[in-house]
């Protein structure tokens, strides 16, 4: 009983973070299926990665922005 639990708990967490992986993914322009794969692999830590990457990359172009204002 305790394995069945086990597997619902964990078939249930692949349904659910895989996807939300990949659509963090896909709004900040990577490969949706990649993400989704990665999702799949490490369903609870893949969320927290996903996101990780996307306010690196988000900062790094504020930083860019910053140092290049627009000319008038």
């Amino acid at each position: 009983m305790f394995l069945l639990r086990l597997l619902l708990i964990f078939g249930v967490s692949l349904l659910v973070f895989a996807p939300i992986t990949g659509y963090i993914a896909y709004n900040y322009g990577r490969s949706f299926w990649r993400w989704f794969a990665l999702g799949l692999l490490l369903p609870f830590f893949s969320v927290f990665i996903a996101l990780f990457v996307a306010m690196r990359e988000r900062s790094a172009e504020d930083q860019a922005g910053r140092q290049n204002p627009p000319r008038r």
